[in-house]
């Protein structure tokens, strides 16, 4: 049964303005009519009626995509992307080349003693372990010839890699397909398969391992169908409420749309979930229809239990329609350029009149001008290294296009600058801004052309020199400033990709003097907000004497490394 409740909140602000909040709210989730199975993996709503929780994980295989490494003890030999890599052997693929290949004493590499490493990355229940033979598949034939088997192996157990309980030992084995099963359910993050026996002449192949076991899975997402809201809406919050013990994870992310069946008009799922109840979610807006999707996490052997969901959303809106662009669409990769920003706003009768606009910037940016149907606007605005804010002197409160100048140095392959308008009426509830698609790119975005011969671009310092004692606070400290460029941006066309990188400070006879920074990034402008400082103070906090200094930047890359280096003066 799902319950949908609709009510009117009033909230009385400083201006003494009424505005209107209704709720879309789940209570239970046991009717199947409500959720989208082809979205829907790992979670239960049928065990405890009228609540959603973690699946049990009996028939689901805890190994997949998990990690693993092999280790050839008789042998020393590197984990390689071919034969060699224990991760094919959690990938759910039975056949070749996916197998992980020991050949035989008289062969090669392998040996007594070689094992496998699995890494199920939380703590699991575990009663059963199968190893697959290369050829014996699920749904395949079991009559193939066992010579590629393991001939004798040991299962251990952990919660880390060092302190191991043997689980199971099987000193003789003659079967393609070994299923075994644990005398009792054991608690264990690490498992390591041991291959006792190697055949002198037959090779042993491996083609999957899996792990099943009690409790709960590690991962669930619920997904409901499309809800129809009756109308365009300004949505608003989300919140819920759940049992969450220590150790387990809920998030939740929307998409939008203005059609019953999910199509290419539709927003994305928002890339950044919920994890707190009450998290303002600025969807694409307004729009009628909805979906949620709720993941599940655990870490333990608990399992997170959601009650009740609720979508909260304002039937007043800020604009009916808006329309965000950026002109021009293409500029030379981290090359500062001169562009456009305009927002045509489409605005009702009722709507709340916008007070501020608010351009998220993905590389730190100057506002040079506004322009309010082509008349310069007056306005007052605040800069930070990831948004514009723009407090507009006049609200708007009929249509109008809206443009705003801006001066950037676009550094990734895709630069999205979005947008959300907001109402001194309802500044709870900012509207999030439109944009067209166009070969899957969004009107607000600027793409880059050519490529930088470096990944770390135009290092700066300032002041330089400085003095760490200076009566003036901006000059007590070096300012180190640069753009680290092609790291696998745009994320989701080229990969999740980081690189280590650190930020050091050496006197002139190579001695390590003060580590600034050392981490993983991606790509990224630390330029303004995102600067690194040096005080002048070596890593015992002392300041440094009066000299020159050289301050090194180096980046691990595919050619194996990249530096830039810059001398800094310290004066007093």
């Amino acid at each position: 049964m799902r319950v949908i409740k609709t009510f009117l909140l009033i909230s009385f602000l400083p201006v003494q303005l009424v505005f209107a909040q209704f709720t879309l709210t789940d209570t239970t989730f046991f009717n199947d009519n409500m959720v989208d199975s082809s979205l829907t993996t790992s979670t239960d709503w049928k065990t405890e009626p009228g609540k959603l929780l973690l699946q049990t994980g009996e028939n689901e295989n805890l190994a997949r995509n998990k990690s693993a490494y092999i280790v050839y003890r008789s042998r020393n030999l590197p984990v390689d992307t071919a034969s060699r890599n224990a991760n094919r052997l959690l990938d759910g693929s039975f056949f070749s080349p996916s197998f992980v290949h020991i050949l035989s004493l008289n062969a090669g590499p392998g040996g007594e003693g070689t094992y496998i490493v699995i890494d199920l990355q939380a703590i699991r229940s575990v009663n059963r372990v199968k190893m697959w033979q290369l050829g014996f598949y699920p749904g395949g034939s079991t009559n193939l010839p066992t010579h590629l088997r393991v001939r004798s192996y040991t299962i251990y157990g952990g919660l880390d890699t060092l302190a191991m309980e043997k689980l199971l030992q099987v000193p003789e084995n003659t079967f393609g397909i070994t299923d075994d099963f644990f005398e009792k359910v054991v608690d264990i993050r690490f498992l390591k398969i041991t291959i006792d026996v190697i055949d002198q002449v037959q090779s042993t192949v491996i083609s999957e391992i899996q792990v099943f076991g009690k409790g709960y899975l590690p991962e669930g997402f619920y997904t409901s169908k499309v809800r129809d809201i009756g109308q365009p809406v300004n949505f608003s919050k989300v919140t819920w409420t759940a049992e969450k013990p220590e150790g387990t994870q809920i998030s939740i992310r929307l998409r939008t749309g203005n059609t019953l069946k999910v199509d290419t008009t539709w927003s994305d799922w928002r890339e950044d979930s919920a994890t707190v109840s009450g998290t303002l979610l600025p969807v694409f807006e307004p729009r009628r229809y909805l979906q949620y999707q709720i993941r599940l996490g655990t870490q333990t052997l608990l399992t997170p239990k959601v009650d009740e969901i609720s979508i909260h959303y304002d039937t007043k809106l800020v604009a009916q329609s808006t329309d965000a662009s950026i002109t021009p669409q293409y500029s030379t990769i981290l090359a500062e350029n001169n562009f456009t920003y305009k927002i045509v706003i489409n605005k009702g009768p009722t709507d709340y009149p916008i007070d501020t606009v608010i351009i998220s910037t993905p590389t730190p940016s100057i506002l040079t001008d506004v322009t309010i149907n082509g008349i310069k606007a007056a306005y007052s605005v605040n800069t930070f290294a990831d948004k514009i804010v723009i407090a507009l002197s006049s609200p708007i409160t009929a249509t109008t296009t809206f443009e705003a100048k801006i001066k950037c140095t676009p550094f990734l392959g895709v630069n999205r600058f979005s947008s959300t308008l907001v109402s001194k009426e309802a500044p709870q509830n900012p509207q999030r801004v439109d944009t067209k698609k166009e070969n899957n790119q969004e009107a607000w975005s600027i793409l880059t052309t050519g490529v930088p011969n470096r990944l770390i671009i135009d290092t700066k310092i300032t002041p330089n020199p400085f003095n760490p004692f200076s009566s003036i606070e901006d000059n007590r400290s070096a300012k180190i400033t640069f753009y680290l460029a092609n790291i696998g941006e745009p994320k989701v066309l080229i990969g999740n990709q980081q690189r280590k990188v650190n930020i050091r400070v050496f006197d002139l006879t190579g001695r390590l003097i003060r580590t600034v920074y050392d981490g993983l990034t991606r790509a990224a402008a630390f330029v303004a907000g995102n600067s690194f400082f040096w005080d002048g103070k070596d890593d015992n906090g002392k300041v440094v004497r009066p000299g020159v200094y050289i301050a090194q930047i180096v980046i691990d890359s595919d050619n194996g490394g990249e530096q830039s280096a810059k001398t800094i003066t310290v004066v007093y």
